[in-house]
């Protein structure tokens, strides 16, 4: 089967569900092959794919996991930082263990993984970062103190990793999702941390996302369509971030 990443090898942290299995099937469908390392197993494992039982939080793990990348794929063309977790509370009121998991797993965990990745590429001279970032590191959302500080910070690492190896011929980016229908999201909504109903009302386009409208992104700068573009957060989010005027006066509301 052909298509953008015919024979590309590419790790997805966290992708035996949601926007990880989402970029893991588009990833396949398009020619290439999948490592998958997770805490869990997947509902229906998808071809050309091979899932590792793996802590991103563990340094020793992640460089076995990487070891055997090397060992069996022999190659790592693209490495999707996706993994994540949250928990949600005010910042005086934060448990400091928890506080630490949720900075282990998405700041701590994409460092681990970049770090190796980036010498496999570097020697390849060839290669793809991209980092599931959220929008909830470019503006406040009260509970979520860990969660926001580390997307932010791995926005910030994107743009740092992104020129230092660039000319090398290694591209980095990110994607900040907004809502999206994921289990994390679903958890919120069923224990009231996000409300649904008023989420929508500051979406402009009036839905979540889904799963797969964050995987196009994420293969669209992991592919060569992006070819020329390093160090870019791309928004993914319905507007949510861009809306200034949260309650507009009826005669300005959309008709047709």
């Amino acid at each position: 089967m052909g298509g953008r990443f015919e024979n590309q090898v590419a790790v997805v942290t966290g992708g035996a569900r949601g926007i990880g299995e989402a970029i893991v099937r588009r990833i396949v469908a398009e020619g290439g092959s999948a490592v998958v390392p997770d805490l869990i197993d997947p509902v229906e494992p998808l071809p050309r794919t091979r899932y590792l039982r793996c802590d991103i939080t563990d340094r020793d793990a992640v460089a076995a996991a990487h070891a055997s990348i090397e060992a069996e794929e022999g190659r790592l063309d693209i490495l999707v930082n996706n993994a994540g977790n949250q928990s949600v509370a005010l910042t005086d009121q934060f448990d400091p263990d928890a506080w630490e998991s949720v900075i282990g797993v998405h700041l701590f965990g994409a460092f681990y993984w970049s770090r190796l990745a980036l010498r496999t590429m570097k020697a390849q001279r060839s290669g793809a970062i991209v980092t599931v970032a959220s929008v909830a590191g470019l503006i406040a959302l009260p509970g979520r103190g860990p969660y926001s500080a580390a997307k932010a910070a791995l926005m910030s690492l994107t743009r740092v990793m992104a020129t230092e190896v660039a000319e090398l011929g290694i591209r980095v980016n990110a994607v900040a999702p907004g809502m999206a229908r994921t289990f994390l999201v679903e958890e919120g909504i069923r224990n009231g941390s996000i409300d649904f109903k008023g989420m929508l009302e500051e979406i402009p386009m009036r839905r979540l996302a889904t799963v797969d409208d964050i995987a196009k992104a994420v293969c669209f700068l992991a592919s060569d369509d992006a070819s020329y573009v390093i160090g870019h957060t791309l928004v993914v989010d319905g507007g949510w971030t861009i809306l200034g005027m949260h309650r507009k006066p009826e005669w300005l509301a959309a008709t047709g």
